[in-house]
Formats: structure tokens, sequence, C-alpha cells
């Protein structure tokens, strides 16, 4: 009996360390895109979900990346003629995309720890097709 208890306090210490472990470090919680027409749908994504949305000529899309319950960057994704095209926000400096191609972005944010490292984290994927663009936030 006593090497159960044993087996079970060490199993406790371990599974409790490996909590602790998770607890600073910084994550998205989710991402808001909203078409901007009237009136203005509003997309929220989590991790693993994707959004396709209509494309017309024109078309913008505001785009803001939540952590711990609060909106920390923010950005405009364009629809730009033949491609897709990123402006972030007025004093957004934590986020920032590449274009694979003119139908492709790829939309990164910066989170700063309390020690102030920043990890740079992949939070959107997006194509157009067509009249169609796809926002997916990967997990």
């Amino acid at each position: 009996m006593r090497s159960g208890l044993r087996i079970i306090f060490v199993a406790s210490v371990l599974l409790i360390a490996l909590l602790l472990a998770g607890c600073g470090t910084p994550s998205i919680d989710r991402v808001d895109v909203t078409w901007e027409t009237d009136p203005p749908p509003r997309w929220g994504l989590y991790p693993g979900y994707r959004q396709e949305i209509p494309c017309p000529k024109g078309a913008s899309y505001r785009v803001d990346v939540y952590s711990k319950g609060k909106s920390f960057a923010g950005a405009t994704v364009l629809e730009a003629g033949k491609g897709l095209a990123f402006k972030p926000a007025a004093g957004s400096r934590d986020i920032d995309a590449e274009a694979a191609d003119p139908a492709h972005l790829r939309i990164y944010a910066t989170l700063r720890s309390q020690e102030g490292a920043g990890k740079r984290m992949l939070v959107l994927r997006v194509e157009r097709r067509g009249d169609k663009i796809n926002f997916e936030f990967p997990k």
C-alpha cells in the first residue's frame, strides 16, 4: 500500500509542476475579423477555426488579436485588385504580414512576456479564392 501512495504522490507533484510551467507562457486567445461594411459582421476565430467570407471588389477586413482577454494588435486586410494588401493599425507595432503570393497572406503577432521577451506567432492564414476570402487561425 505504501508504494501505491508514493506513486500517486509523485504523479501528482509532476502534474502540478507541468501545469505551473505553462502558466507563464503567453498565448493568443482569439482573433476577431470584422468585415467593414454596414452593418459590420464580426467573426471570432479560435485556434483551429476557419471562416470563409464574401470578398467583393474593394472589400476591407479589420483584424484584432486578443491575449488574456484584451486586444493588443490590429490591422486591416484589403482586397487590392489582383491581390491582398496588409496595413497595421495606427500604433500597432506587434503585428506584421508576409505575402507568399498576391492571393495569400500570413499574419504574425509578437507576444511580449512580463520580462519583455517577444514570441512571434502565426495568427492568421488569409487566402483569396475568386469572390471569397478565407481566414484561418492555425492551432
